[in-house]
């Protein structure tokens, strides 16, 4: 029996690129798969400014898979993350972002190391990662420092905690113990679904994967920076 995957893009202010992705999506999702198929794209509207609503219910109309979900006012990647969880209903969740800097077809990559892991992560940060087009010098190397920081806080061996591609084991123990523990609205979100599923021993593995950066990123590399690190502080000292 095919395993069942849901994807979830968190999306704010994304009508300029979310066409391209979800028509990427659309041609990768016609081919047919022997492992696993996906049924259900969870596109979660984080208050856009935009048209980004109005972009994915015209892409409703012709890709039966794709479905909004709406949040407003504009709550955090973080929030938009959960609330995709919350609506999904396959054996497995991949998160992407909007921007598809990882291709749909990195999904290949992921998806064998679920037979002995409940979280993959893609990673930019590994030895056979092929990174396409590098993030500016100062967002690399900041970067860089966030996931040192992470290895002196909480103890994560990781080398790219923040990649836009992860595929989750959507079962039981997720939606019942770990699911109803996320707070964390904003950025690290994902710091602290790691740490929460170490902590039920659960197994997170990396998988090197292929990455181009691209423009118009909404991350304030100073102020979300700090935000992030704040953020990490405050999760070590709440699960103490």
């Amino acid at each position: 029996m095919k395993s069942k995957i849901s994807i979830v893009i968190p999306a704010y202010n994304e009508e300029q690129r979310l066409p391209k992705t979800l028509q990427a999506l659309k041609s990768f999702v016609a081919d047919e798969r022997a492992e696993w198929e996906i049924t259900e794209v969870l596109v979660v509207n984080d208050g856009s400014t935009d048209q980004t609503a109005d972009v994915v219910q015209e892409y409703s109309r012709a890709f039966s898979l794709v479905r909004l979900i709406s949040l407003s006012p504009n709550q955090g990647k973080g929030a938009a993350v959960h609330a995709g969880f919350k609506e999904s209903t396959g054996d497995f969740i991949l998160v992407a972002d909007a921007d598809m800097a990882t291709p749909w077809e990195e999904l290949f990559k992921l998806f064998p190391s679920t037979a002995k892991s409940d979280m993959v992560m893609g990673s930019r940060g590994l030895v056979h990662s092929h990174i396409e087009r590098r993030q500016h010098w100062i967002r690399q190397n900041m970067g860089k420092t966030f996931n040192k920081i992470l290895k002196l806080l909480v103890g994560l061996p990781y080398q790219d905690t923040q990649c836009g591609f992860k595929l989750l084991r959507n079962d039981t123990v997720f939606r019942s113990e770990i699911l109803p523990r996320l707070q964390v609205q904003r950025f690290a979100w994902d710091v602290e679904l790691i740490v929460l599923l170490l902590r039920r021993n659960k197994i997170v593995t990396e998988v090197p994967i292929r990455w181009r950066h691209q423009d118009h990123s909404h991350v304030h590399i100073v102020h979300d920076s700090l935000e992030m690190l704040w953020t990490v502080i405050k999760l070590k000292l709440r699960l103490r």
